[in-house]
């Protein structure tokens, strides 16, 4: 169960549309160890689901601008565990 300023949300008991949903409030707001937390269980169960650091870049890049794509490493390389650099050199294909 993850705490941050004076709330907390128990993200392993959430579903999938849950976590989504929560992921989307929390974006840009001032909870970011939440939002990490959430981002950290998505990731946690798409790596249960056989799913390696390329497919899940290749899952959040998705119909998504190529513009807005440093966005989502500085938004996802933590969750994932690797660095910027990294998350968009697999998002690049290379």
């Amino acid at each position: 169960m993850e705490e941050d300023a004076g709330w907390s949300v128990d993200v392993e008991s959430c579903s999938p549309e849950q976590l989504v949903e929560l992921a989307k409030q929390l974006k840009g707001s001032e909870h970011k160890t939440q939002l990490l937390a959430v981002q950290r269980e998505m990731v946690s169960r798409l790596r249960k689901a056989g799913f390696n650091n390329q497919k899940i870049v290749d899952t959040l890049i998705a119909n998504t601008w190529v513009g807005d794509r440093p966005d989502l490493a500085k938004e996802w390389a933590a969750a994932l565990g690797i660095t910027e650099k990294e998350f968009k050199r697999l998002a690049s294909g290379k």
